[in-house]
């Protein structure tokens, strides 16, 4: 389910969806106006192409039709007139375009950033971590290296008991790289690079990406195998993924997912939660590196934990704890719209815009932002018996 929940019915459904980006509007109009022009010269011609079909079709009192060179100035008028107006959309296109790949967000210091890679069938995301800059990262060994790369620990990695691949037969060194990008480092993190020490990311790709409401993003763009396309239908925002390139892009989130429900909400099923800091009883799990509430008979247990999905059994828990107002979420879809492969269809990702506020929790992992008041303790929990809650399942 799309986050907005207000995706057109009846003929809406047949346009574009909403947008919620501050460059949606002018790629939006620019669509609208080259629909049109190209409707209208679409109609004018099939009209043409019917009467003329009509009037000059074969009849046996008719005679043969003459012969002409043309008419000069026709020619010209259906020749000068789509230039003129494929240059002004040329014009159009080129302020829509540099305002979208060369925003002036990209000068902005308090812009957010984030890397996602693209791997078949699924997206990675890493943030930044308070030094607000990405390390290297799909840096990949290769046959002819005599070192394997730097590990978590900074030194050089033990791996198949060789200092490097080269010293392997060129077949078994291909397979050596190709194991260790599969158990060691997945994301080819560079750990020699200082930038990147800091780095929110993880090894296995699925967790959805978070941005800020209102806010600048930058998204930084890269593949760890094949042609990937990383598209927000939504914030009008597409960008090919090719291997072995950083690609950029821009946008400012116009429409936030998270809000504020009654716990007897009939919209609130299906929804993901958000824990806020100020939700009574709110614990932060080290182990996790994320909220939850603990069960009031059982602190080892809990009643949900955040970005669980919301369902029957799950609101009667946290009605029966006593909160009567929730804050949840539908996040938008990310899309692939390369063909990738046999599994394109399910390389689907999701995105979530928070508050700055929800943000600032949100990169925190725990500790408490400026802008918050300290309400949140922050536990390390004995987790025997507990089962514990993916994005997409409750906790209990």
């Amino acid at each position: 389910m799309l986050a907005n929940d207000l995706v057109s019915k009846g003929w809406g459904s047949w346009w574009l969806p909403p947008q919620y980006s501050e460059h949606g509007g002018a790629i939006d109009e620019l669509f609208v106006w080259i629909f049109w022009i190209t409707m209208v010269a679409f109609v004018l011609v099939e009209i043409v192409m019917i009467v003329f079909m009509v009037k000059y079709r074969h009849r046996p009192d008719k005679k043969k039709g003459i012969f002409t060179h043309g008419n000069t100035r026709l020619e010209m008028a259906w020749t000068i007139a789509p230039a003129i107006i494929l240059f002004g959309l040329s014009l159009f296109s080129i302020k829509v375009w540099d305002n979208y790949r060369y925003s002036p967000i990209a000068k902005d210091p308090e812009r957010k950033k984030c890397l996602v890679v693209g791997q078949q069938f699924k997206w990675n995301v890493v943030y930044p971590g308070p030094d607000g800059e990405l390390g290297r990262y799909l840096m990949y060994p290769k046959p002819t290296d005599t070192t394997w790369p730097v590990g978590e620990s900074g030194k050089p990695t033990t791996f198949m008991k060789v200092a490097g691949p080269a010293f392997l037969p060129y077949d078994q060194a291909v397979k050596a790289c190709n194991a260790y990008i599969e158990q060691i480092n997945p994301m080819g993190k560079d750990f020699s690079d200082p930038a990147g020490k800091d780095d929110d990311w993880t090894k296995q790709p699925g967790r959805a990406v978070f941005v800020p409401y209102d806010t600048g993003v930058e998204v930084q763009l890269g593949s760890k195998d094949v042609l990937h396309d990383f598209a927000l239908p939504q914030f009008r925002v597409k960008l090919d993924a090719v291997p072995g390139m950083r690609g950029v892009i821009y946008f400012r989130p116009l429409k936030q997912s998270t809000q504020e429900y009654s716990i007897d909400s009939a919209d609130l099923a299906g929804k993901s939660l958000w824990i806020d800091l100020n939700t009574p009883g709110v614990e932060y799990d080290k182990r996790t590196n994320d909220f939850r509430l603990p069960d009031p008979s059982d602190n080892k247990k809990s009643i949900i934990r955040n970005l669980a999905t919301l369902n029957a059994d799950a609101i009667a828990k946290l009605k029966a704890a006593g909160l009567t107002n929730v804050r949840a979420f539908s996040p938008f879809e990310i899309v692939c719209m390369e063909l990738c492969g046999q599994g394109h269809a399910t390389m689907r990702g999701e995105m979530v815009v928070v508050s700055p506020a929800e943000f600032e929790q949100f990169e925190n992992k725990g500790k408490t932002p400026s802008t918050q008041p300290a309400v949140a303790s922050v536990v390390e929990v004995d987790h025997v018996g507990e089962t514990l809650a993916s994005p997409s399942h409750t906790g209990q």
